[in-house]
């Protein structure tokens, strides 16, 4: 499992990052706590946590998915 921290500000962003992610096999979750969780790749449910919080983004995969990672790097922060 691969973790890395993303941020939204609007829901454009939110719409183009479920996009991107929804194109690649892996499961992915974010979570805005340990009681927050929602699918990634959808646009409702990461709308339901809301925008400016700072996301866990979970990506399930014995591969390395630095081409996610890649993908979604406007979004990264560090």
């Amino acid at each position: 499992m691969n973790q890395v921290k993303v941020q939204f500000r609007t829901p454009q962003e939110v719409m183009d990052f479920t996009n991107v992610v929804s194109k690649y096999e892996y499961n992915m979750d974010l979570k805005k706590s340990s009681r927050k969780i929602v699918d990634a790749k959808s646009l409702l449910g990461i709308l339901a946590l809301g925008l400016e919080n700072v996301l866990e983004l979970c990506i399930y995969s014995d591969d390395n998915c630095d081409d996610v990672v890649k993908a979604i790097s406007r979004y990264v922060i560090a």
